[in-house]
């Protein structure tokens, strides 16, 4: 140290974790269950993961759960979030589900798969002031 520089204090006690104070504390989402298509899809600043039931999904009525988080991994909470589905084989049309908020960044929505067999969900996410985002998850669904 240069003359008259005055020494910066040394603590005298050691926290059990040094790092734990410079680190800010987060709590991170995961989908609880077995994921579709694939596990997570990273869309932009988002992670998105799906989720069905039941599980695997099968022909006629199905909830599908998409799990929203940002950056951080906190959980999503004020988007607008649909589910385009369609057979990867066939297609049967334009298929738009909007999601219901289910609290804590996930957001579900009822699902009518037609048939059997390779389809996928394109999960759009719109949040105001903010690029819309989409996450693409291929499965198969079963007969029953």
């Amino acid at each position: 140290c240069a003359a008259g520089t005055p020494t910066p204090a040394v603590p005298t006690t050691i926290p059990a974790n040094p790092h734990a104070t410079l680190q800010p504390a987060q709590q991170t989402i995961a989908p609880e269950g077995q994921t579709l298509g694939g596990g997570s899809k990273q869309s932009g600043d988002y992670t998105v993961w799906l989720m069905g039931t039941p599980n695997p999904p099968v022909r006629g009525n199905n909830t599908l759960e998409a799990l929203v988080a940002d950056a951080s991994g906190q959980p999503v909470t004020d988007a607008r979030i649909s589910f385009d589905l369609d057979m990867t084989n066939m297609s049967h049309g334009k298929n738009i589900v909007v999601a219901t908020p289910a609290g804590n960044g996930r957001y579900s929505g009822q699902v009518v798969f037609l048939m059997p067999g390779p389809w996928r969900v394109i999960v759009t996410v719109e949040r105001a002031g903010q690029p819309t985002r989409s996450a693409r998850f291929d499965f198969t669904v079963n007969f029953r």
